[in-house]
């Protein structure tokens, strides 16, 4: 299990950038608009498995692994804060000795592994959360985020604002009766964006 510990304390697209895409000058859509921003930007890192902004992150695991992978990037040997433990004998969580292990990085990728010689300490694996290994994940400047991803975020902020509009998507307007409107949608309105930014992320893989 992933969780984040720290939120992140901004985003790469900004209210006013939003705003800005989605002609919206008033502010009464403000609190919507930002938590698009949000969830448009959780969106993209998902795609890719990636951090776009600085966070902690806590990882659960059930038990060691010879060699354990981050499973996200992007994160720095020293961006690995701790590795706790419930120790099998005293069943009491404990703090690994950050000189019984390595953080090797290659690339975007950081495995951790015992010291040469050693191996990892007996945890209590029936214990709720018997190994969490705490770090940092994401680009410390935004300015060095790909082009790409903000287009993408962009995008998708567009496409959840959208939902429930009619003009974008709009194909008739029908009166039926006094007031009364009927709306005919394209077949591929809700797969049209969200398909192109799926696209475009792909160059950003992890």
């Amino acid at each position: 299990m992933l969780r984040i510990s720290q939120r992140p304390a901004g985003y790469p697209v900004s209210l006013d950038e939003a705003k800005a895409q989605l002609r919206v000058s008033s502010t009464k859509n403000d609190a919507l608009i930002s938590g698009l921003i949000g969830a448009a930007t959780g969106h993209c890192e998902a795609l890719v498995q990636r951090a776009f902004v600085p966070r902690t992150f806590q990882w659960v695991l059930p038990c060691w692994r010879p060699v354990i992978e981050i499973p996200i990037a992007p994160v720095t040997y020293d961006a690995v804060h701790s590795i706790k433990f419930v120790d099998w004998a005293t069943e009491t969580q404990q703090t690994l000795d950050p000189s019984s292990y390595v953080v090797q990085t290659a690339g975007d990728s950081v495995r951790i592994f015992p010291k040469f010689g050693t191996h990892w300490p007996l945890a209590f694996s029936h214990a709720p959360e018997p190994i969490v290994i705490e770090f940092d994940a994401g680009y410390e400047d935004l300015d060095d985020l790909p082009a790409v991803v903000k287009t993408c975020i962009m995008l998708q902020i567009r496409h959840l604002y959208s939902i429930g509009e009619t003009n974008p998507a709009l194909v008739r307007d029908l009166v039926i009766g006094v007031s009364d409107k009927a709306w005919q949608l394209s077949p591929d309105v809700k797969t049209l964006i969200p398909d192109a930014v799926t696209l475009l992320m792909l160059s950003e893989v992890w």
